[in-house]
């Protein structure tokens, strides 16, 4: 009985529909901007759309139609779509900054070879964050995919 009202769950389905799309979006975009496919960014946090803006949209904005702006259940997630998009837009993003500074000291200069050379040193995951644009992407993404489930579900 659980499985199956699992599975029935449009808003969920939904959501989960918005997060794949939104990463293979990214793939497409990679493409048409590099021509060339990295699968990896499939997988990957950061990049365009913001995929965990559109998943949270899309859960904000069928929940608010679902139950109404005054429900516990669009407050929950109003305020933690917010919390999302705010660390993706800030600390996310500085992060990735901070990476690129970091790769190219310990990859790019003479000090960070010869570091190397004692310390085993990765090299630091630079797409992390999201600029204002690749959120604002996800959110409409987030909004086209809740837009569907409108008009499938009504």
């Amino acid at each position: 009985m659980w499985i199956k009202e699992f599975f029935s769950n449009d808003i969920l389905i939904f959501s989960f529909i918005s997060n794949i799309s939104a990463q293979a979006l990214k793939v497409i975009f990679d493409f048409a901007q590099k021509k060339k496919i990295n699968w990896h960014l499939a997988i990957s946090t950061g990049g365009n759309p913001s995929s965990h803006t559109a998943t949270v949209t899309t859960l904000t904005i069928l929940l608010g139609i679902r139950y109404g702006p005054n429900s516990p259940y669009f407050t929950i997630s109003f305020v933690v779509a917010s919390i999302i998009v705010i660390d993706a837009l800030s600390l996310r993003r500085e992060v990735g900054e901070h990476s690129k500074t970091m790769n190219e000291i310990f990859w790019e200069t003479p000090w960070g070879k010869k570091l190397r050379e004692v310390i085993d040193i990765k090299i630091f995951k630079e797409l992390i964050g999201h600029t204002g644009l690749e959120v604002a992407a996800g959110f409409i993404w987030g909004l086209i995919i809740a837009a569907i489930n409108i008009m499938i579900i009504k």
